[in-house]
Formats: structure tokens, sequence, C-alpha cells
């Protein structure tokens, strides 16, 4: 008797953490299924330099999302590969004139994504792979979304057989 695999569903969701804040800037963020983010800034930012920028935990959210979208979507085709490493810049700017910002406030305004995998896939295929997950990234959405597109440069890595 064969088992068919039920395809997950995935519909609208509620996220919700719940931040403590005890002295300068830095925060304790509880992200509610076990796990704590720790935030900070530098010194010269008012923080103690204990954990990385929010903003730095949005320029990994891009390339470890991506890197999901990678995994999943080439799980879908049955697109056999090994490594894959992702190298994410992002930009921020005090853009002035931007609407809304007319105080110097900082902004996103691009993000490149130097994308490393191991396979031996078609160059096709690969560029199938490169579509639907760049397609299925939320937080890549959110540069888009914003007028950034973020920019995949897609390197293919022999893999070992």
């Amino acid at each position: 008797m064969a088992v068919a695999k039920m395809k997950e569903v995935v519909g609208r969701k509620l996220r919700v953490v719940n931040i403590k804040r005890e002295e300068g800037v830095r925060c304790e963020v509880d992200t509610g299924d076990g796990h704590t983010v720790i935030t900070d800034e530098p010194a010269e930012r008012g923080g103690t330099n204990t954990a990385t920028s929010p903003l730095m935990y949005f320029t990994t959210s891009l390339g470890a999302c991506q890197t999901v979208q990678i995994v999943k979507v080439a799980e879908a085709m049955r697109f056999k590969h090994g490594e894959i490493n992702i190298r994410v810049e992002t930009v921020t700017d005090l853009i002035d004139g931007v609407e809304g910002n007319s105080n110097g406030v900082m902004h996103f305004v691009g993000a490149t994504l130097n994308i490393e995998i191991e396979t031996n896939e078609s160059p096709e295929k690969l560029q199938r792979l490169a579509q639907l997950s760049e397609d299925r990234c939320p937080v890549g959405r959110l540069f888009a979304d914003a007028g950034f597109e973020p920019e995949c440069v897609w390197t293919a890595v022999p893999l070992a057989e």
C-alpha cells in the first residue's frame, strides 16, 4: 500500500514576537517558538555591541529565506544539488526626498545575492530553479515591493558524484 505525501497547505499566519529592552538599545526578542534573538547596536549608535543590529538580521533573513526557497523548489523539481552558499549584500542609505523620508530615515536601497550551488544539472534546469525560488522568497519580495528587486547572481559548481 502506497502512502501519499500530503502537500503542506500554507496560508495566512500570524507571527508574534515579544521584545524586552532593559537598557540602551539592546533587545531580547522572544520569537514564541522556543528561540531568543538578541539585537544591539555599536556604542556609537547607543548600544553595547553585544549582538548584531536589526538591519543585519534583515540582511540575514534575505539570504536564509532564499536558501529555504532554493531547497524547497529543488526538492519539488527533483533537482540534485550539494552545498548552497550565498553571500548577501544589502545597501542602506539616508535618502532625503523619498516619500516619507524628509528627516533622514535609513532605507534599504538595494540587495545582491551571490548564490553558489553544487550541481551537475543542465543550465536550463538551473535557470528554472533560480526563477521559481527567487519568485517565492517573501523577504526578497519586500525589497521588490519597495522598488529594489534583489539581484541574484547564480554560479553552478560541479557536484562530486
